[in-house]
């Protein structure tokens, strides 16, 4: 009860200055006082070659308890190369304070030293210091790199350093890394290539270890990089504390990613304060929304649910919109200057491994179409106004050419009305002594459709769906007598509109998708038995959730022989770290 009333608390009094994404210092507020946070990213490796798969599981948590953080909804996680420059950036949509992704490394990716960040706009306050960052090697085949490449003199003390300290990996893995609260068991510890594998989880602390964790098995290979950060480690190293350095602060996306911008007069380029703004994603599972700007003229919208068009469209409402233009918030990147980056250097004894790493990854990306992951569908959301829509589905009568002659003929709760050459619809309502002059608010694939003129002789054999609702609708502060909501057949017309100054058409920077995972299987009777198989990352399993005293969870090993590398990285529920390894092998 008292988490709730804090979150409330914190809600409110952002909302009252919400229209800026950005505070100054000078505000009611202090940033300190306010729950701050810190990511742990698992990933699987700090080593990488192309045509392989970065995989990474992320934890926001609130720095002071250490258990998952519910204030922000978004992360943003990007890899970096040692001039700074971003290689990818992925805004991940955050769960009670968990999020995953991951990234194929394209041929296109020079080999290199990478750093990969993560962190959420709320810890943009405390600077990059704040930020989770870790050293990555990138090896491309295809493309070469003299500055990951060694010289002559340095090349025998690099050999022999990166060789002690593969040794010195392997001699402490061969002993398991063992915690307080989970206990990691496997059914044995040497395989053959595509036996079943059987790990055992236990909750050595009963409900105390309950939690979530992720789960890598990948080959150790014979090429020491650097070091991949442990939740252990994490949580004893991570005291930083956050210290903003300017008079910003970045807001906490606290239902979603922030879109925002400001509504200016045209004629005196100055903000205007009231003004209604929609905005759309168009498509057959749409999102409309209605924000009115503040007294600094500046609007913003949460995006707090999935969505699958990255095309959007804002525009201002009102008689009076032809006299303001809209000008969307940008935000800057992060400063990564004071980075400092791994130095791995290749050396020709590497030829050999890279070689064949190279080869077996070559080989497995020639089956991806029958390996590939698949997307989780996205769960739509569903307007208010549809449990009171009537719903006319145009297949199911006499087809017309335009939707003026549709509606007519058709729609019989609708009608049209021309007033000195501009069409206007109207809805027949119930009561016609509730009668008014409001105009029902008109939607095709989610736009909003303010000049009604545009699409009275829009072809209607386009049309798939006219929905009606005839009781009067208020959304955003706006009022409209009722709603026509007309769905195309292809969910497109955003392709065909015409854009006023008052509009904008945007391409938005939607967080990834859910993905279920592959999951290689054998049995007498599956079709991937006789398929090659050198997969070197045997299972990435990012969502366990520990509920029970005991978990089971298997897969199979592949033909690529070699040990391996089992990795447990998580929290439990009270904010405990907890970090397992263990070595299995794989022989022929």
């Amino acid at each position: 009860m008292k988490k709730s009333i804090f979150i409330i608390f914190i809600y409110v009094s952002f909302s009252s200055i919400f229209g800026q994404t950005t505070l100054k210092k000078d505000n009611s507020f202090t940033y300190n006082n306010f729950p701050q946070e810190k990511i742990f990213v698992h990933f699987n490796s700090t080593l990488l070659i192309s045509g392989e798969e970065l995989f990474y599981k992320i934890y926001c948590l609130n720095t002071n308890t250490n258990k998952l953080s519910s204030l922000s909804k978004i992360a943003y996680v990007e890899l970096i190369n040692t001039d700074k420059n971003t290689i990818f950036k992925h805004k991940i949509l955050l769960k009670s304070g968990l999020g995953e992704g991951y990234f194929f490394i394209k041929t296109s990716i020079p080999s290199g030293n990478y750093k990969l960040i993560a962190y959420t706009q709320w810890m943009r306050n405390g600077g990059v210091n704040t930020f989770f960052q870790n050293d990555i090697t990138i090896i491309n085949p295809f493309r070469a790199n003299k500055k990951l490449t060694v010289n002559q003199s340095e090349h025998q003390n690099t050999i022999k350093s990166q060789n002690n300290l593969f040794k010195k990996h392997v001699k402490i893995l061969e002993n398991p890394v063992k915690n307080d609260f989970v206990e990691l068991c496997s059914n044995k510890k040497t395989f053959l290539k595509r036996e079943k594998v059987v790990l055992t989880i236990k909750s050595t602390k009963g409900k105390f270890s309950y939690g979530n964790y992720s789960v890598s098995v990948k080959k150790i290979d014979s090429i020491d990089t650097s070091k991949r950060h442990s939740s252990s480690s994490f949580t004893s190293n991570n005291n930083l504390k956050a210290s903003p350095k300017d008079s910003i602060f970045y807001m906490p996306e606290l239902r979603g990613e922030i879109l925002s911008g400001t509504v200016f007069i045209k004629e005196s380029n100055t903000p205007i304060s009231s003004a209604k703004i929609s905005f759309s994603i168009p498509g057959e599972n749409s999102i409309f929304k209605i924000a009115t700007t503040n007294k600094s003229g500046v609007f913003y919208f949460n995006l707090d649910k999935e969505y699958k068009n990255t095309n959007a469209i804002i525009q201002v409402i009102g008689s009076k919109k032809d006299e303001y233009s809209v000008v969307l918030k940008k935000y800057k990147s992060p400063n990564y200057n004071d980075f400092e980056f791994y130095d791995f250097k290749l050396t020709s004894e590497l030829k050999g491994l890279i070689l064949n790493k190279s080869i077996l990854s070559q080989i497995e990306n020639a089956y991806h179409s029958v390996k590939k992951n698949s997307i989780l569908p996205t769960n739509s959301m569903i307007p208010s106004y549809k449990y009171k829509e009537k719903q006319y589905f145009l297949d199911d009568y006499t087809r017309f050419k335009t939707l003026n002659e549709t509606i007519t003929e058709v729609v019989g709760s609708i009608y049209v009305l021309r007033k000195k050459g501009d069409y206007t619809f109207h809805i027949k309502h119930y009561n016609e002594a509730s009668k008014s002059d409001l105009l029902p608010l008109v939607l095709i694939d989610g736009i909003l459709i303010q000049n009604h003129n545009s699409i009275i002789d829009y072809n209607a054999k386009n049309i798939k769906s006219i929905g009606v609702v005839r009781d009067k609708y208020i959304y955003g502060g706006q009022s409209y007598m009722g709603v026509i909501s007309i769905k195309t057949l292809d969910g497109d017309y955003n392709s065909s509109f015409k854009e006023w100054e008052y509009m904008k058409s945007i391409e938005l920077d939607k967080p990834l998708v859910g993905i279920k995972y592959f999951k290689q299987t054998y049995s007498d009777n599956f079709n991937l038995n006789r398929i090659p198989d050198f997969r070197s990352q045997l299972l990435w399993s990012p969502n366990l959730t520990l509920r029970a005293d005991e978990n089971i969870i298997s897969f199979y090993t592949s033909d690529n022989t070699g040990d391996y590398e089992i990795c447990i990285e998580g929290f439990t529920n009270s904010g405990k770290p907890v970090s397992l390894r263990e070595i299995i092998k794989v022989k022929g």
